[in-house]
């Protein structure tokens, strides 16, 4: 039988004795472990609930299979998913695969750190710090009975990991509930949603529409029979793969993003990528045929690598169906430089559908929504020129498209939704609210 965390939120009192002893424990400069509490500001009619969660060393561990590094592995005694801190690059891949928010960055040596389950203390006998210092026994570290019961959790993600924790006293105690003085308080609705914050995404903004560009400017000159202009070509390559190591909190380590291509789909995206900028600049410089078709097929697999990275870490499959997504980016840029009407039309109708879909289901304030109208606006406007063949102002219909594609770029990060738990209890609480109104 498995050994790990047992639970009880009734006896919880978010004295954060746990996250303190994890601290002290390890030396740590981050908070491994987390207090996360459904309906924190004690609204009243709702239960309020702590859970202390940390890393959970589930038997399907996407942290370990996604790393690119390899830093990730299984200590064969405890079963404890351990984090080398001298192999890991700070991607942050893990950060978003990990639906429990186990992961955290250090902004101090730029890397990962996590919970080891105080595993050589375990080896040794003793138990974790974390449920040694809980003082009224809500958590506890033992044999786990496979009986785990999510009743009063309904907010808690991807129980198909088979993480390894227990909920005990669910069904033999009813949750607590705190009632507020003022007992009229009410839960703000949230009319629309603020845009997200993506700061530490505008490398990978960048690196994904200036590689689409690459890949689409390759294809162009395949289908016209040309070579790209190397002098244009050779800098938007040589800044898209620059740009790319910002994203890594240790870049001198980004040699070690290759090394798990059995299981990472960020370590396979980066390998061709590395075969796409070899092979396209001996095709820019050599101007043999053979080497643009090759630059033209691992392109488009590269492209299809980008989107893959962002489907493994999806598990909501927010982004799967996105008009943002560099693949058909590529296909719609591609037909529009090749002046070839009807796939144009085609890629835009697909495009311009999603676009409108994900405009009237997402909750968005004025600004969010006339940004995107505007982005909606862009294509059309470039489909009208494709097809009524506009030439006296192209170079202002190719700016406005590319700019329009940008846009969608951008869109496609901020609705990047992630299975997280801290989103995951705010939407709870929203939905609870909304039913007990109809109620």
């Amino acid at each position: 039988m498995r050994k790990g965390f047992i639970f009880n939120h009734n006896k919880c009192v978010n004295c954060n004795a746990c996250s303190a002893a994890c601290i002290l424990e390890n030396g740590w400069t981050v908070h491994p472990r987390n207090i996360f509490t459904f309906n924190s500001a004690a609204k009243h009619l709702f239960p309020v609930i702590n859970m202390s969660l940390a890393c959970n060393h589930c038997e399907s561990a996407v942290c370990m299979e996604g790393c690119p590094s390899s830093a990730y592995s299984r200590e064969t005694v405890t079963g404890a998913i351990l984090l080398d801190e001298v192999k890991c690059i700070g991607c942050r891949y893990c950060q978003w695969n990990c639906p429990y928010d186990a992961p955290k960055f250090n902004s101090e040596n730029r890397t990962i750190a996590k919970c080891n389950l105080c595993y050589s203390g375990l080896i040794e006998g003793r138990q974790p710090a974390c449920s040694s210092a809980c003082p009224t026994g809500a958590l506890k570290f033992g044999q786990l009975t496979e009986t785990v019961s999510y009743r009063d959790y309904p907010w808690f993600p991807d129980k198909k990991l088979n993480p390894a924790i227990e909920f005990a006293g669910s069904n033999k105690n009813a949750p607590l509930k705190i009632i507020p003085e003022i007992i009229y308080e009410q839960i703000v609705p949230k009319a629309a949603i603020a845009a997200k914050d993506i700061s530490n995404e505008l490398s990978l903004i960048i690196f994904s529409f200036l590689s689409t560009l690459s890949v689409a400017t390759v294809i162009t000159s395949l289908i016209k029979g040309a070579f790209p202009d190397k002098m244009i070509f050779i800098p938007v390559l040589l800044m898209a793969t620059l740009v790319s190591f910002f994203h890594l909190g240790r870049k001198l380590r980004s040699w070690r993003s290759v090394l798990n291509l059995k299981y990472s789909p960020l370590s396979r995206e980066i390998s061709v990528l590395i075969i796409y900028t070899v092979v396209s600049s001996i095709m820019v410089f050599s101007h043999l045929p053979g080497f643009l078709v090759a630059s033209s097929i691992v392109g488009l697999i590269f492209l299809l690598l980008i989107d893959s990275v962002y489907i493994y870490a999806d598990q909501r499959r927010s982004v799967i169906m996105h008009s943002g997504q560099t693949f058909l980016s590529a296909l719609l840029i591609i037909s529009f430089f090749s002046g070839i009407v009807l796939p144009f039309v085609f890629m835009a109708s697909i495009k311009l559908m999603l676009s409108v879909y994900r405009l009237s289901v997402k909750k968005l304030n004025s600004t969010d929504f006339g940004i995107r109208f505007l982005r909606i606006a862009f294509l059309v406007i470039s489909g009208i020129s494709m097809i009524l063949n506009i030439s006296n102002i192209a170079l202002f219909i190719s700016a406005i498209f590319l700019i329009g594609e940008l846009l969608d770029r951008i869109f496609f990060y901020i609705d990047f939704n992630p299975l997280n738990i801290n989103t995951l209890i705010d939407e709870k609480l929203i939905i609870e609210r909304d039913e007990k109104k109809r109620g």
